[in-house]
């Protein structure tokens, strides 16, 4: 037994003589299909301790695997085969098949001869091919010894020899198998090269331009204000309405963009009525436009509220038009404002 086996080893390495024209790119990643041929002995004790044992036979199937680096690789093959009980080479045949699952240990290197450890594991499943006969199954592991070749960037020539072990019944048979993968996805390992001829170009001397000079900073100025905004009202009124309520709102918003400055609203009369009584008309009128002030998000605090009456008129209380004038309240501003520039 130990001769045959030794004989697959040394038939598969010389026929990798005639893979003259491989490429020896070592092998990076990728995942192949493939078919194979085997032939397969089997151990004296086959049929017991009688010496009768099933008789050598082609095996024939296929393999798909994938090369996860450059040294490991997982296969799963099938081979199958017709053989016949050597005491009765005449009698029914045998129906052989092998799966196994390989894992492999591929001593990669720059030539173009690969071999390859590997440690596989399946079944053997042997059947009488006569009606009503059960298939025997024996666990098996086997390991294998073989070499690769890449005749091409997209295929590889693959011959080893195992030895599969039956754990089940303590024997030992041979295998040696031919395969023809076609591989895909297809990565190669690239080793660095390093060309002592290149010379390095003379350095360029680079004039960087200018950096453009930042934009000034602007200017905050600030100024002092002192100006006025007026509402009118009717006669013996204190009510602010669309009409003339514009300005103060203006206001208000002047007094929100500049919190520096402060606001004194100045309500006045015509001299028609008591004075007493256009005194208490003219502070309504202040308030009225403090209150405008105030829900337009002025604080009170920067409000001063004042009435002087018919005191400070503006224009001719003895025309119509002078005391339409006068009826009014005065917002005076006054502050610092800051100016950008």
């Amino acid at each position: 037994m130990r001769i045959k086996l030794l004989s697959a080893c040394v038939i598969a390495a010389s026929t990798l003589g005639a893979a003259t024209i491989a490429t020896a790119q070592p092998l990076e990643r990728a995942g192949y299909i493939g078919a194979q041929g085997a032939r397969m002995w089997y151990d004296d004790k086959m049929f017991g301790h009688n010496g009768d044992r099933l008789d050598d036979h082609a095996m024939y199937g296929g393999q798909i695997g994938w090369r996860m680096s450059r040294h490991f690789s997982m296969e799963l093959s099938f081979t199958q085969g017709d053989s016949d009980k050597r005491s009765n080479p005449t009698g029914d045949d045998y129906d052989v098949s092998l799966p196994l699952a390989s894992f492999r240990y591929h001593f990669a290197n720059q030539s173009r001869f690969e071999p390859y450890l590997g440690l596989a594991a399946g079944e053997m499943w042997v059947e009488h091919d006569v009606s009503g006969s059960k298939k025997h199954r024996e666990t098996v592991t086997a390991p294998e010894l073989g070499l690769q070749t890449r005749l091409a960037r997209n295929l590889v020539l693959d011959l080893g020899a195992r030895a599969p072990y039956s754990i089940d019944n303590d024997r030992w048979h041979g295998q040696a198998y031919a395969g023809l993968n076609v591989l895909f996805g297809v990565r190669d390992a690239q080793d660095e090269v390093v060309d002592t001829s290149y010379i390095p170009p003379e350095p360029v001397q680079v004039v960087e331009e200018p950096k453009p000079q930042p934009k000034p900073e602007p200017q905050v100025v600030r100024r002092n204000v002192s100006e006025t905004h007026t509402a009118t009202f009717g006669f013996d009124d204190a009510t602010l309405s669309a009409s003339n309520r514009a300005d103060l709102v203006s206001a208000a918003r002047f007094l929100r963009d500049n919190p520096s400055t402060t606001v004194t609203l100045e309500g006045h009369t015509c001299s028609i009525g008591p004075a007493e009584y256009n005194k208490y008309l003219s502070e309504r009128r202040a308030e009225s436009a403090r209150k405008l002030l105030e829900s337009e998000g002025v604080d009170a605090s920067r409000i001063k509220v004042i009435g002087k009456g018919e005191a400070e008129p503006i224009a001719d209380n003895n025309t119509r038009d002078g005391r339409a004038k006068n009826r009014r309240v005065e917002a005076i501003i006054t502050g610092t404002v800051e100016e950008r520039r």
